[in-house]
């Protein structure tokens, strides 16, 4: 494939410190007008290809080919699974799909009734559906008298809330639930208060999150420690060269990597399902046996934990197993067992998904530029990682390696012809990963010895996720901690998947992928010099890496 010969020198240089400039100051203003960041609502949202958002950095062609069309691609058992791992997957995918009720532990508060109704698209283990959002529904259900917040939207992304400060000041941080079961017929006697949304969103301390999907994580699980390390460390000189660093999630008692949630908060399925569980839709299990919202006794409707492990079989079904499991084990299976999100178009994936030595030697000129953000800091004491204020990038190294042509064309005819182009789809994956993205989004990991079997021992993972935490500044800020991750980090997402994903980011701000990556830099990013560096390329080679991202 063709590369672009492109040189930089000097004036491109102090273009760069322009364009990380005004990208930082785009998006402090974009955050002090949203309330500096906190309540960013679920409306106004670009579905399939809504340009780039008004962001002065991205070439203007560049366009978000939307969701991509045909199967899922998505939602299927992990390959060479046993019998009775494939009964045990069935009948634990009917449990994830159940709709709970308060008399099976819905409540007192809740943000969904049922697991599958948040994991839902493109099919069961996903995330949010781009329509009919089920949360505007569940409100008023069974007679409930829940007022929908404004933040959620019937063709917005479903929201949980989470406070940012108790009313002393001190850090909250936890999931605030949407909803009550007050009012619903199935629940008569319970009074529990919905909480005061208006007023923490006029008090500017409140923000979102959005269901993750689960696809392949148990091949994520499968994961040891030493090897994310490795591969981590393997990227040591990249990172450094782009201004980047952060760091793992750990165990506050083991040590281990943690690695599952926005913050990589959560060691294990398990733990992501059971927290989940109670969180979410209010269910006690065996890891979080008590109530939330220290509810009075008319909402304590159950004997507690409402999901133990059953001692008896009930109902007899497919899976003996499944059949003497609880819910969340049920849950947890049934994510770990679900295979790798396919790409619609196979990937040409670089030997050790990184650059190619080829594409290595194209550089016009030799010369290193220095990129200068001159408001990379941030005001959180805390923060673990920042962005330097003066970082040397390897221009030549890195942008004139971007796989495609240096010709302009349409945004029409880039998003028509080239989204369904193999040559342009490897073509954006080569420049994703000149670019730097992958410096984050590490393309390629290899499993160990799983206890699942064959199709998740010494399988090749490409997740697109280092699995790390990282400084993303204070446009993504959400000033809540989670074990390691402070206010300013998130992990990787991984992005597998993301061809068919409706909404981005952590709290679902957007719908539009060249919104999503401008959104990476701000103030304090450790994603300013890569973002920088995708705003110099041409219409063709960003589009191209938004065809490679749909096809995922």
């Amino acid at each position: 494939m063709a590369k672009s010969q492109l040189a930089y020198g000097v004036s491109l240089a102090a273009i760069a410190v322009m364009m990380l400039g005004a990208t930082a100051q785009a998006q402090n203003v974009a955050a002090a007008q949203a309330g500096g960041g906190f309540q960013r609502g679920g409306g106004g949202h670009h579905h399939n290809g809504g340009g780039n958002g008004g962001h002065s950095g991205a070439n203007p062609g560049a366009v978000d080919p939307g969701i991509r069309g045909g199967a899922p691609g998505a939602g299927q058992p992990l390959p060479g699974i046993s019998s009775d791992q494939m009964n045990f997957f069935t009948v634990a995918q009917g449990t994830f799909n159940d709709v709970d009720t308060p008399a099976t532990g819905l409540g007192p508060g809740f943000n969904l009734d049922s697991c599958g109704g948040c994991h839902a698209f493109p099919a069961a283990g996903g995330s949010s559906p781009p329509t009919n959002n089920p949360q505007i529904a569940v409100a008023t259900a069974m007679g409930a008298t829940n007022v929908v917040p404004s933040f959620v939207t019937a063709n917005g992304p479903i929201r949980e809330a989470r406070f940012v400060l108790n009313p002393d000041g001190t850090p909250d941080g936890g999931v605030h639930d949407l909803f009550s079961i007050a009012g619903r017929s199935d629940a008569q006697g319970c009074d529990l208060a919905q909480p005061d949304f208006a007023t923490q969103l006029a008090n500017h301390n409140v923000i979102f999150r959005i269901p993750p999907p689960t696809y392949g994580d148990g091949l994520i699980e499968s994961l040891s420690d030493a090897t994310l390390q490795a591969d981590f460390d393997a990227q040591a000189q990249q990172k450094a060269s782009l201004g980047v660093s952060g760091g793992f999630n750990t165990s506050g008692n083991t040590g281990n990597k943690t690695r599952f949630g926005w913050k990589a908060q959560n060691i294990s399925m398990l733990m992501f399902a059971g927290e989940a569980y109670n969180a979410e839709q209010g269910v006690t299990n065996e890891l979080f046996p008590n109530e939330r919202n220290n509810p009075d006794a008319s909402c304590q409707l159950n004997a507690l934990p409402e999901d133990a492990t059953p001692l008896t079989d009930a109902a007899p079904s497919a899976s003996q197993s499944a059949d003497f499991n609880s819910d969340i084990v049920q849950f947890a299976m049934f994510m770990r067992l679900l295979a790798a999100p396919t790409p619609a178009i196979p990937l040409n994936i670089p030997s050790g998904g990184t650059a190619s030595a080829s594409a290595s030697t194209t550089a016009a000129s030799t010369s290193t530029a220095t990129t200068t953000d001159p408001a990379a800091t941030t005001t959180d004491p805390t923060a673990a990682a920042t962005t330097p204020a003066s970082t040397p990038v390897a221009m030549a190294s890195v942008l004139p390696t971007a796989a495609g042509s240096s010709t302009t064309s349409t945004a029409a005819a880039a998003a028509s012809s080239a989204a369904s182009s193999a040559t342009s789809i490897n073509a954006g994956l080569q420049a994703f990963i000149n670019v730097g993205c992958a410096a984050c989004h590490t393309v390629t990991h290899t499993t160990g010895n799983s206890a699942l079997g064959t199709g998740a021992t010494n399988v090749t993972v490409n997740s697109f996720s280092d699995y790390a935490i990282h400084n993303m500044g204070s446009g993504l800020a959400d000033r809540v901690t989670q074990g390691n991750a402070n206010g300013f980090m998130f992990r990787s997402a991984p992005l597998w998947g993301v061809g068919q994903r409706a909404f981005f980011l952590h709290d679902g701000r957007t719908s539009d992928l060249v919104q999503a990556i401008e959104q990476h830099a701000s103030s304090g990013s450790e994603a300013n010099q890569v973002i920088g560096q995708f705003n110099m390329l041409s219409t063709t080679d960003q589009q191209n890496i938004l065809n490679f991202l749909r096809n995922l």
